[in-house]
């Protein structure tokens, strides 16, 4: 199993892990048929999204297997934050960067629900991601980051001719466990 890395910055927790590389490149696969479905996002930024066709790829069949995959991960970072709740991946979609493209510093925030974030890299052709007051990692195919949906972030731009891929995701929040404390 993959080592996972923990970076904490100010009292919060950014997740590093790999995801299982056989379910990756199913995705890739299954992503490639698929893509040219994705249109221009109205953004501050050039990039190709599935948001513009559904809110939640992972609910594709196709998709199944990365989706547990997924959960099991975000499981693994609520534990490592001592904050367990129960909530459901209500969002998730796939960004493609063509040459220059990029994404603009942000945040999942939402007026109304709380959000536990992550992105999967599918590709080997990332660029780093950017936290505000914290690290910058460089990702590769298969790493899966999970953060918190106040977590600013933004990814610099694809200088190569390669596409990136990535698919993005946000696990909402419904009720905190109260009084539960796992030793770890």
């Amino acid at each position: 199993m993959a080592e996972d890395n923990i970076y904490q910055i100010n009292k919060k927790i950014i997740y590093k892990s790999k995801l299982d590389e056989k379910i990756c490149l199913q995705a890739v696969d299954l992503i490639n048929k698929i893509q040219s479905n994705f249109t221009d996002k109205s953004w501050d930024c050039p990039i190709r999204t599935s948001l513009n066709t559904t809110y939640n790829i992972l609910n594709i069949i196709g998709l199944f297997d990365l989706k547990m995959h997924i959960l099991s991960k975000v499981n693994l970072f609520m534990y490592e934050n001592n904050n367990i709740c129960d909530g459901y991946l209500s969002d998730s979609w796939v960004n493609i960067y063509e040459k220059n493209f990029f994404q603009e510093y942000h945040t999942h925030i939402s007026n109304v629900d709380k959000f536990i974030c992550g992105v999967v890299y599918l590709t080997d052709n990332n660029s780093q991601i950017h936290f505000n007051l914290g690290p910058e990692i460089s990702p590769k195919f298969g790493d899966i980051l999970i953060f918190n949906d106040d977590d600013m972030h933004r990814v610099l731009p694809n200088e190569k001719d390669d596409l990136r891929i990535s698919l993005a995701f946000n696990y909402k929040k419904c009720r905190e466990w109260k009084g539960i404390k796992i030793e770890k």
